[in-house]
């Protein structure tokens, strides 16, 4: 408290009330106390003779002096906490297990020497300006005694000091005497518990006790100064950045790792000395080049290890000042093998440990607290002994620590090899070819989902305008990994009737999996499908049409688009008609007999003609010819020859249906053939030519 500028000594009370002092400094009496002595008085005598006879005694008159013993005294905080010479000293730093020094002058402003009672307390006071977490408590007190100036006392005051010890220590409770116009230095340390946190605030109070008010004025015989400390840390937000996906098909992948530690400013905020960083690298990661690929900034100093086949790296942080920030960068690569899960992620945490008082030094492979560190601040909040309020650590606070993730992809997908299918010439609806593409999912990733969809487009491959894709809704099967039961769907394009179809949450649920198949099922057509029967618009057997199948993946990482080309060949009824020529017209001839080429024949000699029909279609992936009717015109040859009766018959292939052999007034027929794919179905009959005679 600052000392009071008015002598209360000489200022009768009415006189202060008359000036309108009302009130007085809180370290300072009210009113000085004062004790009157026995008056002092002196009178002289004379005694003389004359003439050698004594006279006589003579007395002088008498004075009077009467003593006023006026004491007073201040005690003040002379801590420099911004308000030098008040009562009270606030927010000074303390740590955890530590102790604060606090400085106080008490002078002896009256005109008699006093005795104080000095006392430390950690009970709150009456002066208290904060609401206390811990109370300071008790210490002894050390003291110098000077001149209230502050300069060395003088040889007299030295000499006046009469027994009491210019300096030394007083127990708490001890007394201390002081003569008008001296001072003493007080100081003393309070204790704050080792277990206080950050912005934990204690009070406590050193007293002195007048002797001489005590007898006095009892009611103004103690002066109080009040000590304020509130705990200082730091307090650390650690952000880890970190490459957000990695494609772990290409050939050396890596994570590119920043980290950003932040002593951040608060109330109670304290710089940051050698404390270590310390981050783990997941499992799989290493460092291309040690400790040599780690940058540090603030000349920091870097080490690592490997602990449990993990890459650990420390980084040893001398100071680090209220407000500023450490950074650490390096990267990483990654072994592909350690991440083959589906949707696989990798944290990165970082660490910061700090003691309280001292270095961390070099950590070992497992930290241990209250030996190797105090304070542990963690990207992992499970782990965190920050020693800071909650609020100022994660809660949206000027602590809040954030780890690096990054997801790994290794998207394959793989569409299967080239089909081959085939058609009629004239496939009507009912007889369109069904192609089948296959997606298969390689990867580790869901495909066909909102982060990562598929595109695939059917195309036509132009060769053959008469075969031809069918636009519009395709069908498709999805075979869960593992052999599940096969769903199919029907998804439609994204335009109508166009052949562009996307894959994704909405058109199909759930994706692919990893190890999932989907099969697109998409329909050919040949011919006028409307009217099957247009010879015009029919495709030629034998003719050939291509459909190109190409899938394009987006989202993250994705691979390459990929397609597939599709074939589809036309096949149908090959009708051949081959000649033999019969000299005895008994029927018979080799087999090798039969020609397509022109013959020579001679009139009565007979000449068989033999019609083939082939299935075109493959035995493995063929189709029917039913209803199948074959004719001759008898007006083709009616004119040269005539057709030998009972001559026409028919056989079939072997699991073909043979027709059946008639003539009619115009033709010769074989009618109701069924040739299975492959199967052949013959009509053969004899013509004889005729004698011009």
């Amino acid at each position: 408290m600052k000392p009071n500028s008015f002598k209360y000594s000489v200022l009768a009370v009415g006189v202060v009330a008359a000036m309108g002092i009302t009130t007085a400094n809180a370290a300072t009496p009210a009113n000085a106390a004062t004790s009157g002595a026995a008056p002092i008085n002196n009178q002289a005598t004379a005694s003389y003779s004359v003439a050698g006879i004594a006279q006589p005694n003579v007395a002088s008159n008498t004075v009077t002096v009467n003593v006023s013993e006026t004491a007073n005294f201040a005690l003040i905080s002379t801590v420099d906490d911004g308000s030098i010479g008040d009562d009270t000293a606030i927010n000074q730093t303390a740590t955890p297990g530590g102790t604060t020094n606090f400085t106080h002058a008490l002078t002896n402003t009256g005109n008699v020497t006093d005795t104080y009672t000095v006392n430390t307390t950690g009970n709150d006071s009456p002066l208290v300006t904060a609401s206390p977490d811990y109370p300071l408590g008790t210490a002894p007190v050390t003291f110098t005694i000077v001149q209230a100036n502050g300069t060395a006392l003088t040889p007299a005051q030295v000499t006046a000091l009469n027994g009491q010890a210019q300096t030394g220590t007083l127990a708490n409770g001890g007394t201390i005497r002081l003569q008008p116009g001296t001072r003493a230095n007080l100081s003393y340390a309070a204790a704050t518990p080792a277990a206080r946190n950050g912005n934990d605030k204690g009070v406590g109070t050193l007293t002195a006790t007048s002797t001489f008010f005590t007898a006095n004025q009892p009611a103004n015989a103690t002066l109080v100064n009040e000590n304020q400390t509130i705990v200082r840390l730091p307090t650390y937000r650690i952000t880890k950045t970190a490459t957000s996906t990695v494609d772990l098909t290409v050939a050396n992948p890596q994570i590119a790792y920043g980290i950003t530690v932040l002593n951040a400013t608060t109330d109670y905020s304290a710089a940051a000395t050698d404390f270590v960083i310390r981050d783990v690298l997941p499992a799989g990661m290493t460092l291309p080049n040690g400790a040599a690929s780690v940058t540090a900034s603030n000349g920091a100093t870097v080490t690592t290890s490997v602990v449990n086949g993990r890459t650990v790296i420390d980084v040893a942080v001398a100071n680090l000042a209220v407000g500023a920030s450490q950074t650490i960068s390096f990267t990483v690569n990654v072994a592909p093998a350690s991440y083959t899960a589906a949707n696989s992620t990798a944290t990165n945490n970082v660490e910061v440990y700090d003691k309280i008082v001292g270095a961390v030094g070099t950590l070992p492979a497992t930290p241990t607290l209250n030996t190797n560190y105090d304070i542990l601040d963690s990207t992992d909040n499970t782990r965190d002994v920050t020693r800071v309020p909650p609020a100022a650590d994660q809660a949206n606070g000027a602590g809040v620590d954030s780890a690096g993730v990054t997801n790994f992809t290794r998207r394959a997908v793989v569409l299967s090899a080239p089909t081959t299918k085939e058609i009629a010439p004239a496939s009507g609806t009912a007889g369109q070819a069904t192609q089948t593409t296959t997606i298969t999912n390689d990867g580790q990733d869901t495909e066909g989902t909102d982060a990562n969809p598929l595109t695939f487009t059917i195309a036509d491959g132009g060769l053959n305008p008469a075969v031809r894709p069918v636009v519009g809704p395709v069908s498709v099967t999805y075979t869960p990994p593992g052999g599940g039961t096969p769903v199919t769907t029907t998804i439609q394009p994204t335009v109508a009737n166009g052949n562009t179809y996307t894959l994704n949450t909405t058109t199909l649920p759930g994706g692919i999996a990893p190890g999932g198949v989907l099969a697109i099922n998409y329909k050919v057509s040949s011919g006028n499908v409307a009217t099957p029967g247009t010879v015009a618009d029919a495709a030629a057997v034998g003719s050939t049409e291509t459909t190109i199948v190409t899938l394009t993946p987006a989202g993250t990482n994705p691979p390459a688009a990929t397609s597939v080309t599709d074939t589809t060949n036309v096949r149908g009824l090959a009708l051949v008609k081959a000649q033999a020529l019969d000299t005895t017209c008994s029927g018979t001839v080799a087999a090798g007999a039969f020609v397509q080429t022109a013959i020579n024949a001679i009139p009565d000699q007979c000449v068989i003609y033999r019609i083939q029909a082939t299935n075109t279609s493959s035995a493995a992936l063929g189709f029917s010819l039913t209803d199948l009717n074959i004719s001759d015109l008898l007006s083709n040859f009616s004119a040269g020859a005539d057709l030998v009766a009972g001559s026409p018959a028919t056989s079939a292939t072997s699991n073909s249906i043979a027709g059946l052999a008639s003539t009619s007034t115009t033709a010769v027929l074989g009618s109701g053939y069924t040739l299975v794919p492959q199967g052949v179905g013959t009509l053969t009959f004899r013509i004889k030519i005729k004698n011009a005679r």
